[in-house]
């Protein structure tokens, strides 16, 4: 339950973070005024596409492969989602919705799945075999330092005249 609270949270924060920039630089940009309430409208949107991320779980290398139905209803609903919450022209919608959904919501899934996926440490740990690891850098030497040879002593060293 907590890692589907925690999904659709990291899902919200980006999707917000994605429809405010877009919001208050696009609408500036395309219609020269600024957007009233434009957080409160990005909050809402955040809240359905985030809901629609967490459901779907969009990622890059099945995007438009194996969910390639998934991704076609998740494009209709960034559109309708950018035209009637955030208020674009329908054709600034298709266009804006659709290429901001390509780019948030795989990256927003890499967040997702970097931030809650568990590595390999952390299952040892868990796990209880958290065993001392070896140190990444060994000796150059193929073993101990090798012994003098048996009655051989140092020359001493001729006295200078």
């Amino acid at each position: 339950m907590w890692t589907l609270f925690f999904t659709f949270v990291l899902y919200w924060a980006v999707a917000f973070a994605g429809c405010l920039t877009v919001v208050e630089i696009a609408q500036d940009a395309l219609y020269d005024e600024a957007t009233p309430r434009s957080g409160l409208k990005s909050a809402l949107a955040a809240l359905v596409l985030g809901l629609m991320m967490t459901y779907y779980h969009p990622s890059f290398d099945t995007m438009f492969t194996a969910n390639f139905g998934a991704t076609v209803l998740q494009g209709i609903v960034w559109f309708l989602v950018f035209m009637f919450v955030l208020q674009f022209h329908p054709w600034h919608a298709l266009g804006i919705g659709v290429l901001v959904m390509c780019l948030v919501a795989p990256l927003a899934t890499m967040g997702v799945d970097s931030m809650l996926r568990p590595d390999e440490q952390t299952r040892r740990i868990r796990s209880g075999s958290a065993a001392m690891t070896k140190a990444v850098r060994g000796s150059l030497s193929s073993g101990a330092a090798p012994a003098p040879a048996s009655g051989a002593t140092p020359a001493a060293a001729p006295k200078a005249k």
